[in-house]
């Protein structure tokens, strides 16, 4: 049934084209004529009124009908040579070959997509099963059915797995609490502080707030080498304004990773922007470690812009 659908709307669009190909072309040159024909014929009847109350000679009204009928029969003769003028090779060329690839090409390219793409045999996929094969579905369904656990045996390490799945699946703001019942059930390891952190600044869109800081000031005491709080670290320096800064944290961090440690391009990537935007070379910035007194600062200085309406960050771009 699906075949014969498809190939009838196939006919009813390439019939309608070639139809408009093969019509005529002398149609429009036949309506313009007759128009002209019919416009002669008032301007006769014109002169012949004109002539009857005088305002015109015979002599003038003879020559005028003379030249009425001249145009009349050029306007004939165009018509005549219009229609028996064979067309041009190259017009010719172009028709045929529009033709048959409306009427050939067309249906066979459209036969041999759909074989190649798809098959009227196969069977439809419902929204809801195409849906149940997503990565964020499969996080989403598996943390539910993990947090309806937990409600029975709760465990610091099972919120901190459920804290995961509900990042994957993009939950930040239940990623959030689920870390921070993992961290008040004991787990209060530095990749649990550092995640809440990530969680919190995802939930805030990006924006690496007061909390943030304070979890990834709390990962930190817990391992000094965390790589996720001190890219935030520098991040945070970089939002309020702090861009030496930041690039000496983030230089720090790089010169600490591994060579082939996957954050590092992204972590080169910030290096180079905020430097481009702070206008100097980051390689005239020494590494810095961030320090808990920088973390201080720099929760005070967020304290106070957030405050002050953002004046903080809106005054960055220079630093130190």
């Amino acid at each position: 049934m699906l075949w014969i659908i498809l190939a009838a709307l196939t006919l009813a669009v390439a019939g309608g084209l070639l139809f408009a190909l093969l019509r005529p072309s002398g149609a429009q040159s036949e309506t313009r004529v007759e128009y002209d024909v019919v416009v002669y014929r008032d301007q006769l009847r014109e002169i012949d009124q004109d002539a009857d109350r005088g305002l015109i000679t015979p002599d003038q009204a003879a020559a005028a009908r003379s030249e009425i009928h001249r145009r009349m029969l050029a306007a004939e003769d165009a018509e005549l040579q219009a229609r028996l003028k064979p067309a041009s090779v190259n017009g010719r060329a172009w028709r045929y070959g529009v033709i048959a690839a409306i009427g050939v090409a067309m249906p066979v390219g459209a036969f041999l997509m759909y074989t190649l793409l798809g098959s009227s045999e196969l069977p439809g996929r419902p929204y809801n099963e195409a849906l149940k094969s997503s990565p964020d579905f499969i996080n989403a369904s598996d943390a539910r059915t993990l947090a309806d656990q937990l409600k029975k045996t709760p465990s610091g390490e099972g919120y901190d797995k459920l804290a995961g799945l509900y990042f994957s699946a993009r939950d930040y703001p239940h990623a959030v609490e689920a870390a921070h019942h993992a961290i008040d059930l004991g787990a209060t390891g530095a990749a649990t502080w550092s995640e809440l952190g990530e969680s919190e600044v995802m939930a805030n869109g990006g924006a690496v707030t007061p909390d943030a800081i304070s979890a990834f000031t709390s990962a930190l005491a817990a391992d000094s080498r965390s790589e996720r709080s001190r890219f935030y670290i520098g991040l945070a320096e970089a939002q309020i304004g702090n861009l030496k800064h930041a690039v000496a944290i983030w230089r720090d961090l790089e010169k600490d990773s591994d060579p082939n440690a996957p954050w590092l391009p992204m972590v080169r990537e910030h290096i180079a922007a905020f430097s481009k935007q702070g206008g100097f070379d980051p390689a005239t910035v020494p590494p810095q470690a961030p320090s808990v007194q920088a973390l201080k600062d720099s929760l005070a200085a967020m304290h106070q812009a957030m405050q002050g309406g953002g004046g903080g960050a809106a005054a960055g771009g220079q630093s130190n």
